[in-house]
């Protein structure tokens, strides 16, 4: 057993935000993240304005946007960036990726993707093609 790891593994379970952008970063490498229309997502996140959004959807844009902002290192996870994280944990003898799914992520897309008629055309357009 790795005491470094465990420790590390305790901290993460215990932060949603890191969670989630473990998540986010394991469905970039999802072989379906394009048919899942992630970019079109991203982009609708990017570029919504956030006042008009209410209940779940802006639950889910807020929880998106936080987790691209991790991961892209304009806000801090833990010990800093979360690059930093990932080869902190590496160090340790681990991966960021063995501590979550891109379950919850895939999830987050999916509920963002389908509350917008016109981002939900265009990425079932995608998925027909």
């Amino acid at each position: 057993m790795n005491a470094e790891l465990d420790n590390w593994r305790t901290r993460i379970e215990a932060d949603p935000g890191v969670r989630f952008a473990i998540s986010l970063d394991r469905l970039a490498y999802a072989k379906d993240n394009y048919r899942l229309g992630t970019d079109l997502v991203r982009t609708f996140v990017r570029t919504v304005d956030r006042t008009t959004l209410t209940g779940q959807l802006a639950h889910d844009v807020a929880t998106l946007r936080a987790g691209m902002q991790a991961l892209t290192g304009r806000t801090t996870v833990l010990i800093g960036q979360y690059a930093d994280l990932a080869l902190t944990v590496r160090d340790a003898g681990g991966s960021l990726f063995d501590f979550e799914t891109d379950a919850w992520a895939r999830e987050v897309f999916e509920r963002i993707g389908s509350a917008d008629p016109e981002l939900a055309g265009l990425i079932a357009e995608r998925s027909a093609a």
